[in-house]
């Protein structure tokens, strides 16, 4: 935690410099400033009403404050001439050593797992969610650039993940591969002429088909290797279908203010009625953010996703090839967060950070001036 502190203060510090020297080259703003200020200063007035104003006051700090810092730097830093030069490199040594360590720390026993410098199944599952895309949308526009080993490249490190996300033993991660990789091919199919949609839409159902029965066959696997572990995780005893009716029923105590923004300030309430120890927070992110910030929140967040999605698709319609590819990777990478976060509330510290810099990376990249 302290190296990710010190890193990005540096990050801010040089961020800082070149905006400092070249006011005029560099767009200082990000993209969305405005939706995420107002999602930002929702989740601030929360802090005031929070059942726990210390701990709140330390949510927002670690997942607003940081994650806005974040997106901040990553946005200046990929307007740099060949800035993809470095970032790619960096981003795949460091997927491709996420994974190694995964993959290395399976066999030694789930306990050992948990606590791997991967970061245990549940962020490991988030961060390959958001880097997948990314990884799909580089080998397809390298080779649409002309880069011959591009699409050999990305299809190791898309192989890479897959192993690595079995290792997760999480159900949700295969839902999440099967609708990026189904909407990218969609979304792709809208871009071909007329001449060649119909032989790409075939092709593209096929794929489509074939990427969900995979999915699902691993999934179903995966299924009966966790019951293999424990009984408890059968699909009929699953602890979200008793936990999910009691966290709506506490939203609809306090609708328009929320307990405080903060992951887990129920974890009381929830653990002794439910009787569950890790049943503390509400296992989706968004009913989590109406029980911190109520409706309005919630309205907020989505008017932020919703903004982040709509510079997407005005780079995907800008006909430049890096600007349609970084508008792919934010439909990927959105899609991926979404679906993750639909069964546990990931999207705080590291993930938080992660997502947030690849938004940043990508809005730089869908902003950039045609060529």
């Amino acid at each position: 935690m302290a190296l990710r502190l010190v890193l990005l203060a540096l990050a801010l510090a040089c961020a800082g410099s070149a905006a400092a020297r070249q006011p005029r080259s560099l767009r200082i703003l990000p993209p969305v400033w405005l939706p995420f200020l107002l999602w930002a200063g929702w989740a601030a007035l929360a802090i005031i009403w929070s059942v726990e104003p210390g701990r709140s006051a330390k949510e927002f700090r670690n997942e607003i404050v940081y994650a806005g810092l974040a997106y901040f730097v990553c946005y200046i830093g990929a307007q740099a001439p060949r800035a993809a030069r470095i970032f790619l490199p960096v981003a795949g040594a460091a997927t491709t050593l996420l994974c190694a360590i995964a993959i290395y720390s399976f066999p030694q026993g789930n306990e050992h797992y948990q606590v791997g410098w991967h970061g245990g199944s549940g962020d490991l599952s988030s961060a390959l969610l958001v880097l997948m895309p990314c990884v799909l949308v580089a080998g397809w526009h390298g080779t649409r650039a002309g880069y011959a080993k591009a699409l050999h490249l990305s299809l190791a490190l898309a192989g890479l993940i897959l192993v690595a996300a079995y290792t997760t033993l999480n159900r949700t991660v295969w839902i999440g591969f099967a609708a990026e990789m189904v909407l990218l091919a969609g979304l792709l199919i809208t871009r071909e002429g007329a001449a060649d949609r119909r032989r790409i839409r075939t092709a593209g159902v096929v794929l489509a088909l074939a990427v969900i029965a995979g999915c699902a066959l691993v999934s179903v696997r995966v299924q009966a290797q966790r019951e293999a572990m424990d009984p408890a995780a059968s699909l009929t005893s699953e602890r979200r279908i008793k936990l999910w009716p009691e966290v709506l029923q506490q939203i609809e105590q306090r609708p328009l203010t929320g307990y405080g923004f903060g992951r887990g300030l129920l974890r009381g309430t929830f653990t002794e009625e439910l009787n569950e120890p890790i049943l503390w927070h509400a296992h989706n992110f968004f009913l989590d953010i109406a029980l911190q910030t109520g409706l309005p929140g919630l309205a907020l967040f989505l008017l932020l996703l919703g903004a982040i999605a709509r510079e997407g698709w005005r780079a995907l319609r800008s006909g430049d090839g890096m600007r349609m590819a970084c508008g792919l990777a934010l439909f990927g990478v959105l899609t991926g967060m979404v679906v993750r976060n639909m069964t546990d509330t990931l999207l705080v510290r590291q993930n938080a950070l992660l997502f947030w810099a690849l938004v940043g990376v990508l809005l730089a990249g869908a902003r950039r001036p045609a060529t």
